[in-house]
């Protein structure tokens, strides 16, 4: 199949590709409009997606330089104001080595590009970076879970790559990148995913192959899920006759749904426009 011009692949298209390629091909190729709500109670998502679209903002201003008193005047909402005492006692801004706060990074790979927006880089000069991801989710998700996500796989790869590039500003070893998930509603319990030259080589090899496969299958290969249970939170299920009515919330964090999906950058919009 033909790819859109300029299409590049990232955390969320390759995880909507791996649940349901459907759901891949209506969103990322057709680029439908959702006909569906995705969960229940509506008015209480909308509000959990603005306190997290507001707390990476906040985060991003103090790496920025504007000072912490300043960000904290403008919190009006109790719980994004236990979230940001939380991260201030982190003090990461204090910790040795640069930092890069919302970062976009790209490779070519495999005929086509791989892009990534990064929360949070430390890198120190000692070959060595972590890679800090916030979730604002209410609740916390296995390790086994994370462990699959695309996001955990694509992130220190496509750091990994771009540091053995000449002229790049990262030098790392492999075995000093790690991944961090750090979710302010539970400080004390962040997941964190070092990373090795076994995992880079299984990731390179794992990214090869669902690329090649996604661009070797015609329309007719992107099918449904067997997985209905995914199909209550999709906006898509009035499509595939799976459904009108939307999961209940709680019942979705239940099933482990990336409560951070709805405000995830939209990295082919980010594409099309360079």
């Amino acid at each position: 199949m033909k790819l859109p011009d300029r299409f590049s692949f990232n955390q969320q298209n390759l995880q909507d590709y791996l649940d349901c390629p459907r759901r891949f091909y209506l969103r990322h190729i057709l680029r439908q409009d959702w006909p569906a709500i995705e969960s229940e109670p509506v008015k209480e998502q909308e509000v959990l997606i603005l306190l997290g679209e507001q707390f990476h903002r906040m985060v991003q201003q103090l790496f920025a330089g504007i000072p912490q008193e300043i960000i904290e005047s403008a919190i009006t909402d109790p719980d994004l104001l236990n979230w940001w005492h939380q991260f201030v006692k982190l003090d990461i801004q204090s910790r040795p080595g640069s930092k890069f706060s919302e970062i976009l990074l790209s490779i070519p790979f495999e005929g086509t590009r791989l892009i990534a927006k990064y929360d949070l880089i430390v890198y120190q000069e000692i070959q060595q970076a972590v890679i800090y991801d916030w979730k604002t989710s209410r609740h916390l998700p296995k390790e086994k879970w994370l462990a699959l996500r695309m996001q955990t796989r694509i992130y220190p790869f496509l750091l990994a790559t771009l540091s053995a590039q000449p002229g790049t500003a990262f030098h790392l070893s492999l075995e000093q990148i790690q991944m961090v998930y750090w979710y302010p509603a539970f400080p004390d319990k962040p997941f964190a995913f070092p990373y090795s030259q076994s995992q880079f080589s299984e990731d390179e090899r794992f990214l090869s192959s669902t690329i090649h496969e996604i661009v070797r299958i015609d329309e007719s290969g992107f099918t449904k899920t067997d997985n209905e249970k995914l199909c209550k939170y999709c906006r898509y299920r009035s499509l595939c006759d799976r459904g009108i009515s939307a999961g209940e919330r709680p019942e979705a964090e239940a099933l482990e749904n990336d409560t951070d999906s709805a405000f995830d950058i939209d990295f082919d919009q980010i594409s099309a426009a360079e």
